[in-house]
């Protein structure tokens, strides 16, 4: 036993100074742009004039509280080059919630909030302010308890020999950095890709599998959503929530049909790119195993549950950069929002502007200028998660 820890520490220490381990799954990651944390002066205020509905946000308030009563009270959080305590932000849902019982007229209540709260904004030395906003929702899948030829996908739960290691623990050099592998003898190597997982059966035979589905593709979007239901076929309705990943990167398979020629940059939609892998069945694997990030899933009671392990509120939840962004933290967001025809389709879009609260985050949400905005479940929300990609702007709140 001793000598598995001495070699085990080992590794770490080797990672640790060859810390391009991490990278060996994908290419060097890039440095994030700069951006600095400013102040908003009162007369350059958005209007503050919420158009969703106030009971869901006090709902998200709720949750981004619990999260927080269940952090350590000495915890900080980033807001661009600023550090937060966790008591900064609880105080700020508090106070929120305090005017919002108090407050029903617009105008007063943003007297009170310019009054007692301050606005701030990353900025980029190098460029205007700009935010890229993607939406996601709760997945609905058809499923089986047991395997057939109609079901023959599974859903995979974390397996027992994936090994994740937060660097931070070693150096604060690497705040918020973590390797995921596997163990093989003493070494250590990048767990198995979506191709070795998917294709070559490499977990399969375990007693891994939660459930099967029908549908390889939807099953494929649902790992990128992080979440969904599964509806079995005696009726019962099984919730899934994100556990852990294989650690690899994640490549947005739309950047390679653009790159052939398939779909134009506007065309790219979440049901764009189902129908063309649907209609080409050949091109399936292929296509897929561009992505090597793989999700694996547990079963949960309510939810959608987000990073932070509290429950998504839908049009209120967003995912964002959480080593530069505060978790649970409180914005306000405008962007554009979908208005649907009666049989769900999109007609066109008008703007959104709202309080929304930090609660997620996702492998493809990096950087300072990306937001993913949780829409919920249903057709609706399906179809609005597939299309959005719109500019937008984000303010953060703090108490005075």
């Amino acid at each position: 036993m001793i000598r598995v820890v001495k070699g085990l520490l080992l590794i770490l220490l080797v990672f640790l100074l060859f810390s391009c381990f991490c990278r060996t799954v994908g290419p060097p990651e890039t440095s994030p742009e700069p951006c600095i944390t400013e102040m908003i002066s009162e007369k350059n205020w958005p209007c503050l004039d919420d158009d969703a509905d106030r009971e869901n946000l006090r709902q998200a308030l709720t949750q981004s509280l619990i999260y927080l009563q269940k952090s350590s009270p000495q915890k900080t959080f980033p807001l661009g080059t600023r550090e937060i305590s966790g008591e900064e932000i609880r105080s700020t849902l508090t106070l929120l919630q305090e005017l919002l019982d108090s407050n029903t007229d617009v105008l007063s209540l943003e007297r009170e909030l310019k009054a007692r709260f301050n606005l701030y904004q990353l900025v980029f030395p190098n460029r205007s302010a700009s935010l890229l906003t993607t939406g996601y929702y709760e997945a609905t899948l058809t499923g089986s308890r047991a395997p057939s030829d109609r079901f023959p996908f599974p859903f995979y739960r974390k397996p027992d020999d994936l090994l994740t290691i937060e660097l931070d623990n070693f150096s604060s050099k690497y705040k918020g950095e973590r390797l995921v592998g596997r163990l093989l003898g003493r070494r250590v190597l990048p767990y198995y890709s979506r191709r070795e997982i998917d294709q070559e059966g490499i977990l399969a035979g375990r007693g891994l599998e939660l459930f099967w589905t029908d549908d390889r593709l939807k099953l494929f979007f649902m790992q990128i959503q992080g979440s969904g239901r599964v509806v079995l076929e005696d009726g019962v309705s099984v919730q899934l929530q994100y556990r852990a990943t294989n650690g690899h990167p994640y490549f947005p398979v739309g950047r390679e049909l653009i790159r052939r020629g398939i779909l134009r940059p506007e065309e790219v939609s979440l049901q764009r790119i189902y129908t063309y892998l649907k209609d080409h069945p050949e091109e399936q694997e292929g296509i897929l195993n561009l992505n090597p990030s793989y999700v694996f899933f547990q079963e949960a009671q309510g939810g959608p549950y987000g990073s932070l392990n509290v429950p998504l509120t839908p049009g209120r939840s967003v995912a964002m950069d959480l080593k530069i962004f505060p978790s649970g933290g409180l914005a306000w967001l405008t962007g554009v929002k979908p208005v649907f025809s009666p049989d769900n389709r999109i007609l066109y879009w008008v703007p959104m502007n709202r309080w929304v609260l930090v609660q997620d985050s996702g492998g493809a949400i990096k950087g300072p200028g990306r937001l993913d905005f949780f829409w919920g479940n249903g057709d609706q929300a399906e179809m609005a998660a597939g299309h959005q990609r719109h500019g937008g702007t984000i303010y953060f709140i703090l108490k005075k």
